[in-house]
């Protein structure tokens, strides 16, 4: 896990396969259908598959909650795949996500409506956004698209396809939404992959950093020679300097998706045996866009 002083470590990384543009109008067999996929990356389906009526889905907005049915076969078979194709790597399995899932029908409408594949369309929300605004915490989005007379063909075609079979078998996501929808005949399969963030309040947060503090020896929590934990986490907000009337030998403010471990700044200042105490502050993440991130300040005292 990297951390920063300055920003976040959510990372976003977008790319695409030119060679799967240039086979994008390509048919497969017979000349009679087409079969297309994209991946996106910011760092599938059998049988009963939902036919959904397109009234117009509004680009510019996403319905919450996103109409979704109860039961899909094809989303289900896709999920199992995907994780017996993991299992079969010793990689952890994903977990379905409901809540991304809004975003991956909403885009899988819009493709319908559209009738092509694309990871944005004009006045659509990027998919970090979409992600965000149905509300999914995330350090890590990536998304597989693709359409197909059978939904069948879905995840054969992504395994098949370098950048889309590292989306599904990346190590470093583990919840993903996925969406497939049916419209005049031909099939849209959406699947969103993410590094979840959990979602705890600061108190949380202070003590799950408290504790690996504590774990180093230092004494950790207010004195009345250390700053309160009230003026630590408005120097927390603070880009320098600290509030208070005790003054900080040393202060780090990181920001992190994962507070299982401190940042090694951080722990060669506290080997160096200069410090004894040690106030942990956590405050509101603002720079980091639609992805989610941990605030955290460590107020170190002689």
């Amino acid at each position: 896990m990297n951390f920063s002083t300055s920003s976040s470590d959510a990372s976003l990384n977008s790319a695409t396969n030119p060679a799967l543009h240039r086979a994008t109008d390509a048919l497969l067999s017979g000349g009679s259908f087409r079969a297309r996929d994209l991946m996106l990356r910011i760092a599938l389906l059998l049988g009963a598959v939902v036919f959904l009526p397109l009234y117009g889905v509004a680009a510019s907005s996403i319905p919450s909650p996103v109409p979704r049915p109860t039961a899909n076969v094809a989303e289900q078979y896709l999920l199992a795949a995907a994780n017996q194709e993991r299992a079969a790597r010793s990689i952890p399995p994903l977990r379905n996500d409901p809540v991304l899932a809004q975003a991956a029908r909403f885009h899988a409408m819009q493709m319908a409506a559209h009738n092509s594949i694309s990871h944005q369309f004009p006045g659509e929300p990027e998919l970090s956004e979409r992600g965000a605004r149905v509300g999914a915490h995330f350090s890590l989005i990536t998304e597989n698209v693709a359409e197909a007379p059978d939904s069948s063909m879905f995840h054969k075609m992504w395994m098949n396809s370098k950048g889309h079979r590292e989306n599904l078998l990346d190590p470093m996501v583990n919840v993903v939404g996925i969406a497939v929808v049916n419209h005049a005949g031909q099939f849209f399969a959406v699947e969103d992959f993410a590094s979840s963030v959990e979602t705890i309040n600061f108190n949380q947060q202070e003590a799950t950093v408290a504790r690996l503090l504590s774990q180093t020896g230092l004494s950790v929590g207010p004195t009345s020679r250390t700053a309160s934990l009230a003026d630590a986490r408005r120097t927390c907000s603070m880009d320098t300097g600290y509030v208070g009337q005790h003054k900080p030998w040393f202060i780090m403010r990181y920001t992190a998706s994962r507070l299982d471990h401190l940042p090694s700044q951080l722990e060669s200042r506290i080997n160096s045996g200069r410090y004894h105490q040690a106030v942990v502050a956590a405050c509101e993440d603002n720079n980091t866009g639609p992805f989610t991130a941990y605030n955290i300040a460590v107020l170190l005292y002689p």
